[in-house]
């Protein structure tokens, strides 16, 4: 499967990046950030969007909603005309891979059971990507009531977290764009990361989505044996 996002889709959708390191002064922005953690883990089902923002199509959705305190979740992604699922309803755990189904059952190192207590990253608040000791720039701006929040990464000393070389060759830029409502609501997340291959200048920007907030009552499973 082609990395998206890559950073925050490293693992899924994400590796679980925690956030708002105790040990760094609050930055602009960060009561805000904390807040959009805080509504998200606090939700009962969501549906967590992951488009291309160059070519508007969606990449990666993880659907998930809560029963009894048992996650329950489909992940999609779409990659070169193929789609990869997965599909965990606290019993067991499907995928579908190439047209292949697997089906895993407890006790297999395969399946997981998420709760809320100890929820699957991809509803958890690592979501939202922000390191603010490696943060180099920071800018704010208010356009119609809402507010932009810009951070630029320093490489060098974002390198120390996470692989800052993938296939797309040496990471040159990486920004995140947080954009909440007039009301200080998390809108959109958009990350954009730049590339240099030989000399060849590669950049990808993805948009980050909460939809359907409280909404799903059941997931639905759409793989097939």
């Amino acid at each position: 499967m082609k990395k998206l996002l890559s950073v925050l889709m490293c693992v899924v959708i994400l590796m679980g990046f925690t956030s708002c390191s105790s040990k760094v002064n609050t930055i602009e922005g960060q009561d805000l950030i904390a807040s959009a953690q805080k509504a998200y883990k606090a939700l009962d089902s969501a549906r967590l969007v992951i488009t291309d923002a160059d070519t508007g199509k969606v990449q990666q959705q993880f659907t998930f909603c809560y029963d009894d305190k048992v996650l329950h979740y489909l992940f999609e992604s779409t990659s070169d005309g193929k789609v990869y699922y997965e599909y965990n309803n606290g019993k067991n755990v499907q995928i579908q891979k190439s047209g292949k189904v697997k089906t895993y059952k407890w006790p297999n190192s395969n399946f997981k059971k998420y709760k809320r207590s100890s929820t699957h990253p991809n509803a958890d608040t690592g979501i939202f990507f922000f390191e603010p000791k490696y943060i180099s720039d920071i800018k704010v701006d208010k356009t119609d009531g809402n507010t932009e929040v810009f951070y630029s990464y320093d490489l060098k000393k974002l390198a120390k977290k996470m692989t800052t070389k993938t296939t797309d060759g040496k990471m040159t830029v990486f920004e995140t764009k947080f954009i909440f409502d007039k009301n200080g609501n998390f809108q959109k997340l958009l990350e954009t990361s730049s590339f240099d291959n030989d000399g060849e200048k590669i950049s990808h920007t993805y948009s980050v989505e909460i939809t359907d907030r409280n909404e799903i009552k059941e997931i639905v499973n759409p793989i097939k044996d």
